[in-house]
């Protein structure tokens, strides 16, 4: 899934002929950590965080200040990849932007935590099962074959390691029927940890 899906067009973005002063004045309001710049035709200019925005220098523009210019994303670039780049960042905003560097808005840890949420099916109500697997290839088919047989239908599927040689994996499912879940992995080849009921939930 891609970044454009998730895009916060709704975050402030500042021309980098704004003042410093421009900027401040909506802090508070807005709840700023992260500054993002543009210029007058709406190309990225970069970032800076809002700490580095001293009262003393109220009259300078952004454009003259120390600007960060390493870390953004294209909107066709994967959720996956934007979430390196936080972290890689250590900030909780990243800007993002199309093929002509347009500023198209921003990708926030609450938009990654969204999609996250979409991935994993959270939203929607089912079961969760959790079991145990071989890392080797074929182990997971076992599980997605019985399930299949069982007309068990797959909302999404995980995976975590957990020891060297065996793979816990988180399956959501939109059947209810615990009985049924457990009966119909009986013969696969995971080992059942747990199967939960979830009503589901949304942003």
């Amino acid at each position: 899934m891609t970044v454009s899906k998730w895009i916060n067009r709704a975050y402030p973005v500042f021309r980098s002929s704004d003042s410093v002063k421009d900027v401040l004045k909506d802090k508070d309001v807005l709840g700023l950590s992260t500054i993002v710049v543009k210029d007058a035709e709406d190309k990225f200019v970069g970032a800076i965080s809002i700490e580095r925005l001293g009262e003393e220098n109220l009259g300078e523009k952004l454009e003259t200040l120390d600007i960060e210019t390493t870390y953004f994303c294209f909107s066709d670039d994967y959720v996956e990849d934007a979430v390196l780049l936080l972290i890689e960042s250590r900030d909780f905003v990243l800007p993002v932007i199309d093929d002509t560097s347009r500023v198209l808005g921003v990708i926030t840890v609450y938009e990654i935590l969204e999609a996250l949420m979409e991935f994993t099916a959270m939203d929607r109500s089912g079961c969760r099962i959790s079991v145990l697997l071989d890392d080797v290839p074929g182990a997971l088919k076992t599980v997605v074959d019985a399930l299949a047989e069982s007309e068990i239908n797959i909302l999404s599927i995980v995976t975590t390691t957990y020891e060297d040689s065996r793979k816990r994996v988180v399956i959501r499912t939109s059947d209810t029927d615990i009985e049924k879940i457990a009966q119909a992995l009986e013969d696969s080849e995971a080992i059942l940890e747990s199967i939960t009921e979830e009503e589901g939930f949304s942003a």
